[in-house]
C-alpha cells in the first residue's frame, strides 16, 4: 500500500507586506517569473529536499516525513524522493520505484520539467500575491485562477531573494485525507506539503551517473532496453 505522502506528491507533480525603500518592488508574477527563469538557465543545480506531511493546514506535527534531493546537470532533470526517482531526458520520462522493483518509461511528444524546483507552469493556472517579505525571503501566494480540476486550495512559495532559488513550497490540498488517532478511530482531514531545498554539494562523479541515458536504457530505433542494473525490475512502457 502507497504512503499518503506519495499520493500527495502525485498531485503536486501533475497540478512557485512591503519591502525595504532601496529595493525595487516587484510583484509576486515578477518574482516567480524570475525564480522560474533562474532555474531554467541554471546548467547545473543540487539541493536536498524534504517532504513533511501534516494533517491539517495548521498543524505542527509531522504525520510522514522523506527526505531526497533534486539535480539538474547536462539538461537533464532529477529527483528522488525516499527510494523512488524520477529522471526526465529529451523526450523521455523515467520513473524507477525501488521498493516494488519496477521502472516505467513513458515516451514524450515533448520534453516535461516534472522537477520541484520548475515553476513555469504555476503562472497559467494560479493567481500570484506577494503576502509577505523581509531581508533574505520573499513569500508568495499562489491561488487556481478558475475553478478547474487543480487539487490545491493554494501554495505558498519561499524565495531567496539573494539568488532567486526555491528555500520552501507549501501546498494547501482540498480533498479529505483518511487518518486514525492514538484510539485506532478514522479521522478525516485536509493535509498539507512542505517541501524544503536546502544547497547540496555537488559530486561531479556521482551526478553525472544519476543524469546519464546509458545508466537506464538504450534505444535502437523504437525499441528501449532497460540497463543491467534493472535486469529484475519489471518494464512498463507508455
Amino acid at each position: 500500500m502507497k504512503s499518503a505522502i506519495h499520493f500527495y506528491i502525485y498531485i503536486f507533480l501533475v497540478s512557485s507586506i512591503n519591502t525595504y525603500s532601496q529595493e525595487k518592488k516587484l510583484t509576486a508574477r515578477q518574482i516567480i517569473t524570475k525564480a522560474a527563469d533562474t532555474y531554467n538557465e541554471s546548467a547545473y543545480i543540487a539541493y536536498n529536499s524534504n517532504y513533511s506531511l501534516y494533517l491539517d493546514y495548521n498543524s505542527k506535527k509531522v504525520y510522514e516525513y522523506y527526505s531526497g534531493m533534486v539535480l539538474k546537470k547536462n539538461n537533464v532533470n532529477y529527483f528522488k524522493i525516499k527510494n523512488t526517482e524520477f529522471v526526465t531526458f529529451k523526450n523521455i520520462g523515467i520513473k524507477v520505484s525501488n521498493d516494488e522493483k519496477a521502472i516505467v518509461i513513458e515516451k514524450q511528444k515533448k520534453k516535461i520539467d516534472e522537477s520541484p524546483l520548475s515553476l513555469k507552469n504555476y503562472l497559467d493556472a494560479y493567481n500570484a500575491k506577494l503576502i509577505e517579505t523581509d531581508s533574505k525571503t520573499y513569500i508568495c501566494e499562489l491561488t487556481p485562477n478558475k475553478i478547474t480540476q487543480i487539487m490545491l486550495s493554494k501554495i505558498v512559495i519561499y524565495i531567496r531573494k539573494k539568488d532567486y532559488s526555491i528555500a520552501k513550497q507549501s501546498l494547501f490540498f482540498v480533498e479529505q485525507m483518511e487518518s486514525k488517532d492514538s484510539k485506532g478511530k478514522r479521522i478525516y482531514s485536509v493535509p498539507r506539503l512542505e517541501i524544503t531545498f536546502t544547497p547540496r554539494p555537488r559530486d561531479e562523479k556521482s551526478d553525472n551517473y544519476l543524469v546519464s541515458k546509458e545508466n537506464y536504457f538504450s534505444e535502437k530505433g523504437n525499441d528501449i532496453t532497460i540497463s543491467k542494473r534493472f535486469s529484475t525490475y519489471q518494464l512498463f512502457k507508455s
